[in-house]
């Protein structure tokens, strides 16, 4: 009787499976990942090396827009300081920071933030001026103040690489965190 019982479960297991092991989704606490490998998981050819139909990348388009308007847009986003500069509107000076995404050898493997882009101009008050060191990484919190085009919005192929350009955005930046 163990024996047909022990048959009849490992016969399950077989039929349930289809043979090929399935990619785990990705889990992230950090929004944009897991935005875009939400999008990816949705739409599996993005995940091949095949031709990315038009109607998809602009589906991706959209989407980015859409998920710049959320308030997590952010979170936990692994951000480079680039370069600070004077900005002046109404008569008012103030600094613009140039934040990017950036590869960082000690992720994961299979992280998707390796092989997104992603361009943050921020306001920066200043008080949170002195907070902050060129080539540094930080999460920023802030308000988003000009939303990026589509236009900016692509996925980049060059030979074997594959990578997610989410475009360019300018937030009021409220608060910046080093990243440890």
């Amino acid at each position: 009787m163990k024996k047909i019982f022990l048959f009849m479960v490992v016969a399950t297991a077989v039929a349930c499976s289809n043979g090929k092991p399935k990619d785990e989704p990705i889990v992230s606490d950090i929004f944009v990942e897991q935005k875009v490998g939400d999008f990816i998981a949705q739409n599996p050819d993005w995940a091949t090396g095949e031709k990315v139909s038009d109607a998809t990348v602009d589906k991706f388009k959209h989407e980015v827009i859409r998920w710049s308007n959320e308030q997590e847009f952010l979170n936990q986003m692994p951000l480079q300081l680039k370069g600070l500069r004077d900005t002046l509107l109404n008569d008012q000076s103030f600094k613009i920071a140039t934040f990017t995404g950036y590869n960082d050898t000690n992720r994961k493997i299979g992280s998707l933030l390796n092989y997104i882009q992603l361009q943050i101009d921020g306001i920066v008050p200043n008080d949170l001026l002195k907070e902050l060191k060129p080539n540094q990484n930080y999460t920023l919190t802030g308000l988003l103040y000009k939303q990026g085009k589509r236009a900016d919005v692509k996925l980049i192929k060059v030979a074997d690489f594959k990578g997610y350009d989410l475009g360019k955005y300018t937030f009021s930046v409220t608060a910046v965190k080093p990243v440890k």
